[in-house]
């Protein structure tokens, strides 16, 4: 399913100079991100480690977190109209975008750490409904696992909690290529890193193609997501959020002691992971929603911007 990458290029791309905007913190890589209307992008220093976002919108606090090799663009698409029910917040994970990106601290509990950081820096950590993809999905359950009586709502789509069910997922199948990337990415020896540098286009638009049924990632956001990945430390960050999953593997193991009771919606794809979201969940919640996006491979969001953001107005919403 993963095409042959293209050879690698001879040198790395040098940012381009950006000048500082007010309410943001000047970042190292070219600004060429068009911010939705009615929203605003800035960075709060949370510890050591500079966290960007984006705001908009009046009413409850909507969190919503992106997965790999995603930033907040996206939630671009829906933005607008979360913002006409919610202050809607949407960061750039450690590592990710205009986030800085140390040399560790990629665990899930840590990157909860930092969005608590965030909330609490803002005035909105108390009663937050929360959204998670992919990896954003991983940090979204540390953090409620963490906070519980400050999430109203959890929305897990995409991906699993990480426990011990990821060494039993198969890398082949018999239709084709697994969950290869969980093994590969783990890798410590700078293969993954080797791989991507200097083809970080070629390597966004050939793994989000894989893991697709509609071509929902397309030319604007493949160039948004590759961009951060041509400086050496976010494409190494990229890689250690699935370096970290053995230790969220043993959080995990000590925050699925209690159930969460919140009301969860769990969202797979068909195309993707299917019902194995919904199934997992329910071992972690006691209060869960479960669906399936038909005609949808990984990237439901950007797969099927409308539907599903009627499905979560409906869930969060609903009393």
């Amino acid at each position: 399913m993963l095409a042959t990458l293209a050879p690698a290029a001879a040198a790395r791309t040098t940012p381009a100079p950006v000048t500082a905007v007010a309410g943001t913190t000047p970042s190292k890589i070219g600004d060429e991100t068009r911010v939705p209307a009615g929203f605003q992008e800035k960075k709060v220093q949370v510890g050591d480690v500079a966290i960007n976002y984006v705001r908009g919108g009046r009413g409850p606090t909507l969190v919503l977190l992106h997965g790999y090799p995603q930033t907040w663009y996206t939630w671009r698409e829906i933005l607008p109209d979360l913002a006409k029910h919610y202050t809607v917040i949407a960061p750039d994970l450690r590592g990710a975008g205009k986030s800085d990106a140390p040399a560790g601290g990629y665990d899930k509990k840590t990157l909860a750490a930092d969005l608590h950081g965030l909330l609490t820096t803002l005035g909105l950590r108390r009663h937050i409904r929360l959204v998670g993809h992919d990896i954003g999905t991983m940090v979204a359950y540390a953090y409620a696992a963490a906070h519980p009586g400050d999430v109203a709502k959890l929305v897990l789509s995409e991906a699993p909690i990480p426990d011990k069910t990821l060494y039993t997922f198969p890398s082949l199948t018999a239709g084709g290529p697994g969950f290869w990337n969980f093994g590969y990415f783990s890798l410590t020896n700078g293969l993954p890193e080797a791989m991507v540098t200097g083809r970080e286009r070629r390597w966004v638009e050939r793994f989000t193609d894989s893991l697709e049924v509609k071509n929902g990632v397309q030319g604007r956001q493949i160039r948004e997501y590759a961009r951060y990945l041509r400086d050496d430390a976010h494409l190494r960050a990229s890689f250690e959020w699935f370096r970290a999953f053995p230790k969220d593997v043993t959080d995990n193991g000590v925050y699925g002691k209690k159930k969460l009771t919140m009301p969860v919606l769990a969202i797979g794809a068909r195309g993707s992971l299917g019902d194995f979201v919904p199934t997992q969940v329910r071992t972690y919640a006691t209060n869960v929603t479960g669906i399936v996006i038909e005609d949808s491979g990984h990237w439901i969001f950007e797969e099927h911007p409308e539907q599903l953001t009627r499905t979560l107005l409906r869930f969060l919403q609903k009393n």
